[in-house]
């Protein structure tokens, strides 16, 4: 059996935000997961801007202002957040906001990162192919992207994310296998139910698709979890956005960097293609990265 355990609780979830609005939906997702993780929240601002030679942003009243704004508008958020019952952290730093997120997520060892996309201002529009982008392929951990298109998005309180079904996608990559495992300890948190989906272009899908498929299903429901699986042949993108939409899915649960099944599930194919157009906000996992499911 695989247990979230205490390491939840020592390590942070990190919060990079602009203050635009896809950054407030994912505070809420933040929030929501830590309370139901047990753990804290660090709430990051970068203010976007060189360094001098001695690594210092340059003095200027234009950066005085800005980094009054951003204190206050983090004071906001972090209050925010402990009247949710939410213990947090603010933090501001200078520089390059992918650089500054993936320093501190390795610094705090922050067990993942939620940041919200498509920002219409802000770190460039915080777009897939700029900052989310940038610190899914390099954070340290898992990243929670949580973009500013969810349908039906009229929820104002953490209470009202619901995070109760998760589509979990896999190729059987060494990849999609950090993806289940990382649902492995998410799910008794959130005491949400698991489909495993598994897109094969090929018809009808393999034997020995099913058996994988089967036995991740299996070890879900050996740690009592409710699971489900799906071997179903089409092409993988329109198939897993086809399987999140016809499960209602409040989660899509992804591994990164696959050889073979999805397409190669790189930013740039298969993942980026599912994190621009899911209805539900998208979890990204690596391989050789840090688990935070481990003991």
């Amino acid at each position: 059996m695989i247990h979230a355990g205490a390491r939840w609780r020592r390590s942070p979830l990190l919060l990079p935000t602009d203050f635009q609005e896809p950054a407030r939906r994912a505070l809420l997702h933040g929030m929501k997961l830590a309370t139901a993780l047990e753990t804290s929240l660090t709430i990051l601002h970068v203010v976007k801007t060189p360094m001098d030679l001695s690594g210092k942003a340059p003095d200027s009243r234009a950066l005085r202002s800005l980094r009054t704004s951003a204190l206050l508008e983090l004071g906001r958020l972090t209050r925010l957040a402990k009247e949710r019952g939410v213990s947090a952290q603010p933090l501001l730093l200078y520089g390059d906001p992918i650089g500054c997120i993936v320093e501190t997520a390795r610094q705090v060892h922050a067990k993942m990162v939620v940041i919200g996309t498509e920002g219409r201002t802000g770190w460039d529009r915080l777009r897939i192919g700029s900052v989310a982008r940038g610190v899914v392929r390099e954070a340290p951990c898992p990243v929670l992207t949580v973009h500013g298109g969810l349908a039906g998005d009229v929820f104002r309180h953490p209470a009202k994310v619901h995070l109760r079904r998760l589509l979990v996608a896999t190729d059987f990559s060494r990849d999609a296998d950090s993806a289940v495992q990382l649902v492995h300890g998410l799910a008794p948190k959130l005491h949400a139910v698991v489909r495993i989906v598994h897109a094969s272009p090929s018809t009808p899908s393999s034997k020995h698709a099913d058996r994988m498929i089967a036995k991740h299903v299996h070890a879900l429901r050996e740690d009592g979890l409710e699971a489900e699986d799906a071997c179903v042949p089409g092409e993988p993108v329109e198939t897993i956005l086809a399987q999140a939409a016809a499960y209602q899915a409040d989660l899509l649960v992804v591994g990164t960097s696959g050889r073979r099944g999805l397409s190669r599930l790189v930013l740039g194919s298969v993942a980026e293609a599912l994190i621009k157009r899911a209805g539900c906000p998208v979890l990204t996992a690596k391989h050789k990265r840090e688990s935070f499911i481990t003991p």
